[in-house]
């Protein structure tokens, strides 16, 4: 395992291009808080902040498959980089301009309607710099890597907003997104990577059943992790849940590091997915102590990121190039939608039965998400033996 990720890291290319999509993703990991710190703070409102931030999440999940499967027609460049400066600059709107709050809910839906699909350009372009057999570790690194943006970025917005103010974490998100963006580009890697322009109508992919299944798995494994986020709140109050659900992140961290290799047989999902709802159903054993939910949240973060990364691989090793972005923007999509859901779901749960029954919805998501993937068994495909159809794009064979 040590021996792939050293290789991965000598691949040329690879190191520059990870770290940057890292970099440009970043501000996404800031954004939920920052921008709900920042409205609330602004209007008195946190129905305002919620309507805005739902307006954001509408548009992102709107706006991934299209932008994605623009790259194939005009180029991963002239997607990234001018969209990365109009979300930014509607970022910036935000926050200098006083506007009505029917405007700033318009923003932030601009904001997420012109969201770079950084996450899917990187995902087409990692078979472009290292060997097949490398495919899987990659997708469980770039999995990892992600947890650290939802680790660090909210600590990061809330340190800020509480240090300085509001406004300066939502600012710095904008900054950091146009920045990322350059420099994520700037690898001739991506800039000089022509993805065969896809000969299906917009949406198309989906008759993909392995695209299909993918989308449904991530609405239904995302929105699992409302049910722990919401429901960990409202068990053990804000002040204990933040310290609990960083937890889970770190579980994810280290899963990625440990298991992410082992995700070559088409089992595999199906294993991580069962380790997950197996530390979902840990937690109603003492759902009030937080060291107890701390260890079981624990137990189903080393799941997450190579879950994450087993699907990643999956859409990487089964679909054409020039279908690849917009069925990465798909996944962005249904991973969108269920988070939306789950939070909706866990809200009326604390409001009609109780503070633990939210938690139901990590247990009803994951397993029914365990479920899809057993039955997909039929079509998942064996990752140890990757099969992409590269079309015109120089993958590396061996």
């Amino acid at each position: 395992m040590a021996n792939n990720y050293r290789a991965l890291f000598k691949s040329p290319g690879f190191l520059r291009v990870i770290t940057s999509q890292l970099l440009a993703r970043f501000p996404f990991g800031m954004m939920s808080l920052a921008l709900v710190m920042h409205i609330q703070h602004v209007y008195s409102s946190y129905a305002i902040a919620g309507f805005a931030l739902g307006a954001e999440t509408i548009g992102a999940a709107i706006s991934g498959p299209f932008l994605s499967r623009r790259m194939g027609v005009v180029g991963v460049r002239k997607v990234i980089l001018p969209f990365s400066i109009i979300s930014a600059f509607a970022i910036f709107g935000i926050v200098f301009f006083d506007f009505h709050p029917l405007m700033t809910i318009a923003l932030a839906a601009i904001v997420g309607l012109t969201s770079p699909p950084i996450q899917s350009a990187a995902r087409t372009v990692y078979p472009t710099l290292v060997k097949k057999k490398l495919l899987p570790s990659v997708y469980a690194l770039d999995a990892t890597s992600q947890e650290l943006i939802w680790v660090i970025g909210p600590v990061l917005a809330t340190v800020l907003a509480a240090q300085i103010n509001t406004a300066f974490p939502v600012l710095l998100m904008g900054a950091l997104q146009i920045l990322g963006a350059w420099l994520f580009v700037a690898n001739k890697e991506v800039a000089n990577i022509d993805i065969p322009k896809s000969g299906r109508k917009l949406g198309g992919v989906l008759k993909n059943k392995v695209v299909f299944a993918n989308l449904i798995l991530g609405m239904l494994l995302i929105g699992s992790f409302s049910g722990v986020e919401v429901g960990t709140v409202a068990v053990l109050g804000k002040s204990m849940a933040g310290p609990v659900i960083a937890v889970f992140s770190v579980g994810s961290i280290v899963g990625g590091l440990l298991l992410g290799n082992r995700n070559k047989s088409k089992w595999a999902l199906t294993r991580f997915l069962g380790l997950i709802s197996f530390g979902y159903l840990l937690v109603f054993i003492n759902p009030t102590d937080p060291i107890w939910v701390s260890a079981a949240w624990f137990i189903a973060g080393l799941g997450i990121a190579p879950a994450l990364g087993t699907m990643a691989s999956i859409i990487g090793v089964t679909v054409k190039t020039s279908d690849a972005p917009e069925a990465y923007g798909w996944a962005g999509t249904g991973q969108l939608m269920g988070y939306s859901a789950g939070a909706a779901l866990a809200g009326i749960a604390i409001d009609v039965v109780s503070p633990t029954a939210s938690l139901l919805i990590a247990i009803v998501f994951g397993l029914g998400a365990t479920l899809v993937a057993v039955m997909s068994l039929g079509i998942t495909p064996d990752l140890g033996k990757p099969s992409t159809d590269t079309q015109s794009l120089p993958i590396i064979e061996e």
